[in-house]
């Protein structure tokens, strides 16, 4: 049991500092993506270069440059994923989401990552009217234009064939 010191302690982020957090989610991906570029420019210089006559010095300063990437890519992989779990935890408890877990549950430690038995990968049950725990998938896909524009380009494909079917048809009768 918890005592009434440790109750009061605990005090659940609020949405200012929620989207602080995924802001910084947002920060690391970038950093994540110029590390895996910086990484992958080291590669293509020393397959480059391998063709040509390279003093070592070049290769073993792009060898570091290239584990720099690597540790930075993984470090920044690695802060990315405890992000994310800890924001599907606070939708979790915010019971906007639903985690079933049907094999009892799980023990986390500080960093965030799952230490039981428990199923890690259990999915979001839908509710089948469209909503995802508390989540309106419906209501998200509504702030897309995507569907939008696909249809908007199928109609103008559709008023395209069209006007070429009538312009077909008027220069077949005039002849």
């Amino acid at each position: 049991m918890e005592t009434d010191e440790q109750q009061s302690q605990f005090v659940p982020f609020t949405k200012a500092e929620r989207i602080e957090q995924l802001a910084e989610i947002d920060r690391n991906i970038v950093s994540l993506l110029r590390s895996t570029a910086r990484a992958i420019q080291t590669l293509g210089k020393q397959q480059s270069q391998s063709k040509d006559a390279v003093m070592t010095d070049d290769k073993g300063q792009e060898s570091q440059v290239f584990q720099d990437s690597m540790n930075d890519f993984l470090r920044a992989l690695r802060t990315v994923n405890v992000g994310m779990k800890r924001q599907i935890w606070g939708l979790e408890e915010e019971h906007i989401i639903s985690l079933e877990n049907k094999d009892g549950p799980n023990i986390r430690d500080e960093a965030g990552e799952v230490q039981g038995v428990g199923n890690r990968n259990t999915p979001i049950q839908p509710d089948g009217d469209g909503k995802i725990g508390g989540l309106d998938v419906g209501w998200l896909n509504s702030r897309s234009d995507e569907v939008e524009r696909g249809m908007e380009t199928d109609l103008w494909a559709e008023a395209e064939a069209f006007l070429r079917r009538t312009i077909e048809q008027r220069e077949a009768t005039k002849n």
